[in-house]
């Protein structure tokens, strides 16, 4: 259980009444398609009210992983649907709920947005005929995106590259569009050709996907459930043959165009531990080894050390900046292993860094600058203000320095 005592969860009272002012602003409702925006029959929460006004797929997941601690909880149901609308319409989905997105999606969560959505639906209430057919209904659109975009049965000559692994791509075949669908646009871990990499942390969501569809079989009685768990098991295999580096105790990317693992150390070689893809002790060497590359004073930082070469442009997704929804990912993945303390420091450290550049500009932001604890590093765009995910990691550690754990924890069966 994490030590809230020797946290003063006041201190960031300030914070927090920002955030929950804030949802309102991000609240969008736009029904009808309008221009290059794709219409949603959901209100949705949007990353930033001044410049977004679409909604974003792996965004949505880590706004929802704090908004369900409040009032607006119910949009998670909303956002939700919003993905299985967007589905069913166009056969994917997108990046964002805009037309010219519609060539790549982002880092998959549905399966984790269906649980949270039964959990909202449960809280308010709602009978088992309604959480039966939502169940029914996500589970089957899962699955096809599952099988149709991510497995590569649309593509097949694109998508799945090795045995039973999985990369990021772009119907145009653009390295830099594949690497915008990674959600890492842009960063050194590619070297700016994504389509040549096994992602590790990709291959680890679809590792999710196949454990939650264990439990989505169970529960709707399809008699999947043994299917489903030796595709997962068979990933795990691959993947610690492929992507797990025994001497250098960490997961990595694995490079296709020079069939050999990456050495470029990032936070998504943390994915497998949130997953549970991990041995005991591959988390204890993980923890013990690999954690200290990353960890400065105020966070993690998202790679390994890494400057521009002369000439080149920083990259946002890099050493020294830390984002929110990987500063989630390994500490969630740390306490669902039992590293409540190291989970516990680092959660504190980001809430620390956040709340006091609040303090200092009344906003929140996109992403910071873990190593000298300021304002970002920035790369493509202008660092953005609000800020959706940051919002939603913010409250969520909060709750899990409260409480002691993130609620309803899954079991990830060995």
């Amino acid at each position: 259980m994490a030590d809230s005592g020797t946290v003063n969860l006041n201190k960031y009272s300030e914070c927090l009444e920002y955030i929950e002012s804030y949802w309102e602003k991000l609240r969008i409702h736009s029904p009808h398609d309008h221009g290059t925006l794709i219409g949603l029959p959901r209100p949705f929460l949007t990353a930033n009210h001044a410049i977004f006004q679409e909604m974003y797929y792996w965004d949505s997941f880590f706004i929802s992983v704090g908004l369900k601690f409040t009032p607006f909880a119910h949009h998670i149901v909303d956002m939700t649907e919003n993905l299985l609308y967007l589905f069913e319409r166009f056969g994917r989905i997108p990046n964002a709920s805009r037309f010219y997105f519609l060539s790549r999606s982002q880092p998959p969560f549905l399966t984790s947005m269906i649980k949270l959505s039964l959990e909202v639906l449960e809280a308010q209430g709602a009978s088992h005929h309604e959480t039966r057919n939502f169940l029914e209904r996500g589970y089957l659109i899962a699955q096809k995106e599952y099988w149709s975009i991510w497995r590569g049965k649309q593509f097949p000559d694109q998508r799945e590259m090795k045995r039973y692994l999985s990369r990021y791509f772009d119907l145009n075949i653009w390295h830099n569009a594949a690497e915008a669908e990674s959600g890492w646009d842009m960063t050194p871990r590619f070297e700016n050709r994504c389509l040549d990499f096994l992602a590790v942390d990709l291959n680890s969501l679809l590792f999710q996907y196949e454990s939650d569809f264990m439990d989505f079989s169970k529960i709707v009685g399809d008699g999947e459930f043994e299917g489903w768990k030796r595709r997962r098991e068979r990933r795990r295999e691959v993947m610690n043959e492929v992507l797990w580096d025994a001497e250098k105790n960490f997961f990595f990317d694995f490079d296709l165009a020079h069939e050999r693992r990456s050495t470029f150390y990032s936070l998504a070689g943390f994915f497998p531990l949130w997953a549970g893809i991990t041995t005991p002790e591959q988390s204890s060497r993980m923890v013990e080894l690999s954690l200290q590359k990353f960890e400065y004073d105020f966070g993690l930082a998202t790679t390994e050390e890494w400057k521009p070469a002369q000439g080149e442009v920083h990259k946002q997704w890099a050493w020294p900046n830390g984002w929110a929804p990987l500063h989630w990912i390994v500490v969630e993945g740390l306490a669902r292993q039992g590293f409540e303390k190291e989970a516990t420091r680092l959660a504190t450290k980001w809430l620390d860094l956040v709340n006091r550049i609040y303090l200092q500009n009344n906003t929140n932001f996109e992403k910071y600058d873990v190593v000298r604890g300021e304002r970002a590093v920035e790369d493509r765009y202008p660092d953005q203000l609000g800020f959706g995910w940051t919002n939603g990691v913010f409250l969520s550690f909060v709750n899990f320095l409260k409480e002691g754990k993130f609620e309803k924890t899954p079991h990830h069966r060995r």
